[in-house]
């Protein structure tokens, strides 16, 4: 073999590397979770019943120990029984594990909603230590006020035996009010701020609910408040108050290459949550 025959296939031999080396950085990693996973998946919709997004759908969600769903799930999620068929179909959303907190777009017979999720529009659970109150946002127009009010202060006044409690929504309530966030709204939040039944509407989140929550921030919990209504504008949203709260968001706009999920990872034994936004399609 001549010199140049010899540099010639060097030069493939590194070539056919550097291709092999390439193919494997885009390897997906697969998806391990050492204690617990949570999902928190949103907007999923598209702009026709029952179609949701074809990536979300395809989704294996028995890997996951619960789903949290930040509403808009279809069109008209609730308009008819197909409909929902096909979103229980994908998100099993009469499971115990399968949290659901209803937006604009889920909301036209909350009675097949209750049928189908075994659940009212709010509400909460305890599990390994953690307190998740879903919470209805569609009422009184983004304001948490009568019965929800009651029955969230309730749980505020008395939370003890909880490492962390996480409120689950809709809309990102938190931005009206505070003021470096609602400056952003018309570029994070799906809905504008206004008087309308899909918009932000002026609440009364930050005047009267956000200050129970720092309490039982100082009393030793970590508070989160995860929502859902974003997607089409971003898809991941994180601020973190100056009181130590969490303000999370997560929403995909279907059909579009980088949407992302809010993936929750849980170790009860070390009382230890964290979370990440993680791609769909890495899921």
């Amino acid at each position: 073999m001549t010199f140049s025959q010899v540099v010639s296939y060097s030069i493939l031999a590194l070539f056919v590397l550097l291709l092999f080396s390439c193919k494997k950085d885009k390897t997906i990693e697969p998806l391990i979770c050492d204690s617990q996973c949570y999902l928190h998946l949103s907007h999923t919709r598209t702009s026709s019943n029952p179609a949701m997004d074809g990536v979300a759908e395809n989704i294996d969600f028995n890997k996951f120990d619960m789903l949290w769903l930040g509403g808009d799930l279809a069109y008209s999620t609730s308009t008819d029984d197909a409909t929902m068929n096909h979103v229980d179909s994908k998100f099993n959303i009469g499971d115990s594990n399968t949290l659901w907190a209803l937006g604009n777009h889920d909301y036209a017979n909350l009675n097949k909603v209750e049928q189908y999720s075994n659940r009212p529009p709010f509400y909460s659970i305890h599990k390994d230590g953690i307190t998740i109150v879903v919470l209805d946002t569609q009422d009184s127009l983004s304001n948490i006020v009568d019965s929800q009010k009651i029955f969230l202060m309730g749980i505020l006044d008395t939370i003890q035996e909880s490492t962390h409690l996480i409120l689950l929504h809709h809309k990102l309530v938190w931005m009206y009010g505070e003021s470096s966030l609602e400056p952003q709204i018309s570029s994070i939040s799906n809905a504008g701020l206004g008087s309308c039944f899909n918009c932000l509407n002026q609440n009364n989140f930050n005047a009267e609910i956000y200050p129970e929550l720092v309490t039982v921030k100082q009393s030793g919990i970590e508070v989160l408040c995860v929502a859902g209504d974003i997607g089409s504008k971003t898809n991941q949203f994180e601020h973190l108050t100056a009181d130590g709260i969490h303000f999370l968001a997560s929403g995909i706009n279907s059909g579009g290459e980088n949407n992302k999920a809010l993936l929750f990872h849980h170790d009860p034994s070390l009382n230890s949550l964290t979370w990440e936004f993680k791609l769909l399609t890495h899921l």
